[in-house]
């Protein structure tokens, strides 16, 4: 789906304004809405719940979007460039997310993962103090991160495969490959 599309399907008659802006990655574009103070999302164009993030995002801020980049923006770029030569290994800008409070501790532990490291979606539960029969629940919450990359759950995987992606697989495999290549 077009921005410009997604721009005017969920932008709201308001003054509080969200920037958009969309820039190339060596994995495909990547769409990345922010105010001055944080980022809301940061996903892939062609991500399958990319109307649900722009909905969410619009329904919680009651915004407008425009396709127009800020400093924080500009930030997030540069933050994302590093990613990708492989000198940075942590996001600094600051980000807000929207969801249940178990999607919100979830994301919050997969923030602690370490660069270039992976667990299963079982460890995930564990970690929270859940047992590992909450790993689909982990699962779940993996696939709302409307935080691509900067929350990253990329680094989760199925005990016995690579898991989901809502990026898609190739991706997640891509991102797995470049931070094994880039980590200390």
């Amino acid at each position: 789906m077009q921005i410009s599309s997604l721009i005017s399907n969920y932008s709201i008659n308001s003054d509080n304004i969200v920037n958009v802006t969309v820039f190339d990655s060596p994995v495909g574009k990547v769409i990345a809405a922010g105010d001055v103070e944080f980022i809301y999302f940061v996903c892939f164009e062609d991500s399958k719940n990319v109307d649900k993030i722009f909905k969410t995002v619009s329904e919680e801020l009651s915004c407008s979007f425009k396709e127009d980049k800020n400093k924080l923006l500009e930030t997030l770029e540069d933050e994302f460039r590093q990613y990708f030569e492989g000198t940075l290994k942590k996001f600094t800008v600051p980000i807000k997310t929207f969801g249940s409070d178990f999607q919100k501790e979830v994301w919050n532990k997969l923030s602690e993962l370490p660069y270039g490291s992976t667990q299963t979606y079982g460890d995930i539960a564990q970690a929270l103090g859940r047992s590992g029969g909450h790993a689909r629940a982990i699962g779940a919450a993996c696939g709302a991160n409307s935080h691509f990359i900067i929350i990253p759950c990329h680094r989760i995987v199925a005990s016995a495969s690579k898991g989901g992606f809502s990026g898609g697989l190739d991706r997640k495999e891509w991102l797995l490959e470049h931070e094994k290549l880039y980590a200390e």
